[in-house]
């Protein structure tokens, strides 16, 4: 009996595509797996929040066109069929559209504590489009999470015992051993990769990052921080089912606005930040 390839994944199934290094890389090797060519039951999904950072939707379309995927891009919308608009390079949103239609719709911004961001944005537009526009009732979910990011693995793997979706998880780079740094060498290889550096993510300013990286990209880009201000404006009048303000629902990081974030990273006693080890990153696919 042959040793199993981990990237001859089993089918029906769906591709998580994150527009990241990882989940780029996950993607090419299961592509040249199947001889260059995806079988029809596989399809490719990329989940547009409208601020992945623009180098990630040129990233995208890049690896769609360089390796012969077809990517299907979707967004939310509410008064979309099954709230999942269909888009492409061209028409994506790049303003956050998407994220402040649900921010306005749940009427409070979204945090560690209550992370509803993923699930609309990113998780339920993914299986959306699998039930609804593919017709799928079961399929194989296959999300690019690493060897090397092995909470998430087994997060992910535990919640996938009880799914009641219809999907199941597939792990191909945590079934191979793959780890950051076989994916930064690989892509050292090739002819393009994503334009932007590691630490700022997809999602430039996301509230799962840590402290000192926010206040590095802030520094780097003042403007970066507007949108996440504004969302917090919008909700400032906050209050729960008995009238009082509901403080934690006001903004995305405990403790700590945007605003006042963007102060602290031009603040001379926080410039030093960025030499404090940092660590933590987000994790939408979670």
């Amino acid at each position: 009996m042959g040793i199993h390839d981990p990237y001859r994944i089993p089918r029906p199934a769906v591709i998580s595509f994150s527009g990241g290094r990882t989940s780029g890389y996950m993607l090419e090797h299961i592509v040249a797996a199947y001889g260059g060519t995806l079988p029809d039951d596989i399809a490719v999904v990329f989940a547009n929040t409208g601020l992945e950072h623009p180098a990630t939707l040129d990233f995208v379309d890049t690896c769609s066109k360089a390796w012969g995927v077809d990517i299907a891009w979707v967004e939310y919308d509410w008064d979309a069929p099954h709230r999942t608009r269909i888009v492409d390079h061209r028409g994506a949103s790049r303003g956050g559209e998407p994220y402040a239609a649900l921010i306005d719709r749940k009427g409070f911004a979204p945090s560690v504590g209550i992370r509803f961001c993923t699930g609309f944005l990113k998780r339920d537009r993914i299986e959306s489009h699998a039930r609804y526009r593919l017709g799928l009732r079961r399929w194989h979910s296959v999300v690019g999470l690493r060897a090397d990011e092995r909470s998430r693995v087994l997060r992910m793997r535990a919640r996938d015992c009880g799914s009641r979706t219809g999907a199941r998880a597939v792990l191909p780079l945590a079934d191979a051993g793959v780890d950051e740094r076989d994916v930064l060498a690989w892509w050292k290889r090739q002819p393009f990769d994503l334009g932007i550096p590691s630490y700022a993510g997809n999602c430039v300013l996301c509230f799962l990052k840590g402290r000192a990286k926010l206040l590095r990209l802030i520094r780097e880009d003042p403007s970066r921080a507007d949108w996440w201000i504004e969302q917090e404006r919008r909700v400032s009048n906050r209050t729960n089912a008995q009238g009082r303000a509901c403080e934690s629902m006001k903004r995305f990081r405990l403790g700590e606005t945007y605003e006042e974030l963007r102060a602290a990273a031009f603040n001379q006693a926080d410039l030093f930040d960025d030499a404090v080890a940092d660590t933590e990153a987000c994790y939408c696919t979670d």
